[in-house]
């Protein structure tokens, strides 16, 4: 894990500066987030509106349509965000759960939770670090979640990957007034 730099490598691009043939797909990332601005991830990553609209909408199937209840969402954007080192989206998901699962998330003992939670938490982490994932885990969550529930797991473990090494190769800063908890590790 590296330590997260927030010099922005480029600019982040506004609604007025989107190109207007296809500024719906800027007002559906804004629609879809309830967002009252664009947030820097979206708006540096429209710089390339074909690589937005196809990541965006990634993105809104796994936070807004998957199978995973809220709270196991967050807890995969923070597992996964902290295994990849990515500051930014782990301080915009670490609010989001309850006290008992935020002070859980990121450790060893968030691993131990009943299923689904554990079972998913430890699959999230395993995948981020690209290790190998044993035929009991994948049997454990498709016990809990379903077959679909494994698809969507592993579809938003990959998609915060893609988000991780976004925001740290282009250096996404994290907005002004966001808290800024440390990872647990």
């Amino acid at each position: 894990m590296t330590d997260y730099n927030e010099n922005a490598r480029i600019s982040s691009v506004t609604r007025e500066e989107f190109p207007a043939d296809q500024v719906q797909i800027f007002d559906h990332i804004m629609e879809t987030r309830k967002l009252a601005f664009m947030a820097d991830l979206f708006g540096m990553m429209a710089h390339s509106p074909g690589a937005l609209q196809a990541v965006a909408s990634v993105g809104e199937h796994v936070r807004f349509h998957s199978v995973l209840d809220e709270v196991l969402r967050e807890m995969v954007i923070c597992t996964v965000s902290q295994e990849v080192g990515n500051f930014y989206e782990w301080c915009h998901h670490i609010h989001r759960m309850p006290d008992d699962m935020r002070e859980a998330v990121g450790t060893p003992a968030a691993e131990d939770l009943p299923a689904p939670r554990g079972p998913a938490l430890r699959f999230a982490r395993m995948t981020a670090n690209n290790e190998t994932v044993d035929d009991a885990l994948v049997a454990e969550i498709r016990d809990s979640l379903g077959d679909q529930g494994l698809v969507d797991l592993t579809v938003m473990v990959g998609y915060y990957q893609l988000i991780g090494t976004f925001c740290t190769t282009l250096q996404i800063p994290i907005e002004e007034g966001l808290d800024r908890p440390p990872f647990k590790k």
